[in-house]
């Protein structure tokens, strides 16, 4: 079994690093075979991630649909990044006015024969999601060069003061140089257009982690029953694959499982022990919540939409239980 990370469909290299210490590889959804991010296929190519595409078709819709939006864009606002970051609470494709406005808009030529009362909610949660990645993208380029930048400025300060006099002690240089490396833009609606791939997916896993605080939080809010099962506090990060590593991961796989499997409401918290000798490093903290009695599907299903859909009741489900996992470094 594979965690999937959620709800974004863009990973930044370093919370890709910080959850390879726990797990040999990641599922990372992709709203279609489209505009792939070269680093991701990177990392897929040397089996640090699975990029899984639940869904194909419409290729040539959504990129055509697209390029629209970008001209668009470029007209009234200037790119996607200005949009996300400007208009917060106006979801492109999303609501039932928004396409019809931007059709509107798009220098007012351009046919479109789709039935506008017959919107596609999943087209359009594909599309968001491409946009999404790409804003993502290109914020995490942007935070890392600001972090580069204020890097080599505290370096400067710290070389002109001496050692005897440094401006920042560890700590404070940490909690300086410290950014978010995913966007909390739009989380309830990333949620929406994530859980549109999950349930498309024909072989889900049980096991679901983010980065993403406000995403753990609402999902939490809405999900009194939810439990602490598992928590592994400051592991190593690091990239070897010694024997030691793969055991140890190995054996949390196993313990996930098995919380996967159990029919009673598990109260305690398991603590995990580093499979490390030597500390001397980065560090990274992971924390498991139980669902129980509550499948993937529903669980995610319910978060999204506030309802389980009746066809999806009766269903068998591959789980009993859900468990939520997030990543803090």
């Amino acid at each position: 079994m594979k965690p999937i990370y959620f709800p974004f469909t863009y990973i930044p290299e370093p919370v890709l690093e910080a959850l390879s210490a726990f797990f040999k590889q990641v599922i990372v959804y992709q709203p279609s075979l489209l505009n792939i991010p070269e680093i991701m296929q990177k990392q897929a190519d040397i089996g640090l991630l699975e990029m899984r595409i639940p869904i194909n078709g419409d290729e040539n819709k959504i990129d055509n649909i697209l390029k629209d939006y970008k001209s668009w864009a470029n007209i009234h606002q200037g790119s996607e990044l200005v949009f996300f970051k400007s208009k917060p609470d106006i979801i492109p494709f999303f609501t039932d006015s928004s396409t019809s406005q931007i059709k509107a808009d798009i220098k007012k030529t351009r046919e479109y024969q789709a039935d506008e009362k017959k919107q596609d909610s999943l087209l359009n949660a594909r599309i968001f999601l491409h946009m999404a990645q790409e804003f993502d993208s290109q914020n995490w380029e942007i935070n890392k060069e600001l972090l580069l930048s204020e890097e080599k400025t505290l370096n400067l300060i710290d070389n002109l003061k001496g050692e005897n006099e440094l401006s920042f002690k560890k700590n404070d240089r940490e909690k300086t140089l410290k950014i978010d490396y995913q966007s909390d833009h739009m989380i309830p609606d990333r949620i929406i257009a994530w859980t549109h791939l999950l349930q498309s997916d024909q072989n889900i896993s049980g096991i679901f982690i983010t980065n993403s605080r406000s995403a753990i939080e609402r999902l939490l809010d809405k999900t009194p029953k939810a439990k602490i099962v598992l928590s592994i506090d400051s592991i190593l990060m690091t990239n070897s694959r010694d024997e030691t590593k793969k055991k140890w991961q190995e054996s949390l796989m196993e313990q996930c499982e098995l919380l996967l499997e159990k029919s009673l409401p598990v109260t305690e918290n398991i603590k995990i022990k580093s499979p490390f000798a030597k500390e001397n490093g980065e560090k990274v903290s992971l924390t498991f919540y139980m669902v129980p009695g509550e499948s993937p599907y529903n669980f995610f299903t319910r978060n999204a939409w506030h309802k389980t859909p009746v066809e999806e009741i009766n269903k068998e489900a591959a789980f009993k239980n859900t468990l939520i996992g997030f990543i803090d470094f």
